[in-house]
């Protein structure tokens, strides 16, 4: 991730992450692996919504934030929101782990009431 982060004009950064996940990750410590976290866990969310694997992906309406407590966030929009809806997801839970070599994430889809 370090590698792909230091690539001249940040295109994957921009293109996989919202404005908010960078400025989480950029925030903290260890940068990279806050981000390879993040996108360990955007596929995991994928995984948990479409386990066919036929949906295409924009990853940036898989968005993983932090909340008040440090516990990671899913917020899901476009394409991606609707495709929850129409399989009766309510939430998303997520489940991040990183070191320096390895990134890893867990998600849960949840049904609505």
């Amino acid at each position: 991730m370090a590698r792909e982060l230091a690539r001249e004009g940040g295109g994957f950064r921009d293109t996989v992450f919202t404005t908010a996940e960078i400025a989480c990750c950029e925030s903290g410590a260890h940068p990279p692996q806050r981000f390879a976290a993040r996108f360990a866990a955007k596929e995991a969310v994928l995984k948990a919504l479409a386990p066919s694997g036929v949906r295409t992906l924009v990853w940036q309406e898989i968005e993983i934030l932090t909340g008040e407590r440090g516990e990671p966030l899913v917020r899901l929009h476009g394409a991606t929101g609707r495709l929850a809806g129409e399989r009766g997801v309510g939430a998303v839970r997520v489940s991040l782990s990183h070191t320096p070599g390895v990134a890893a994430a867990f998600a849960v889809a949840i049904a609505r009431d």
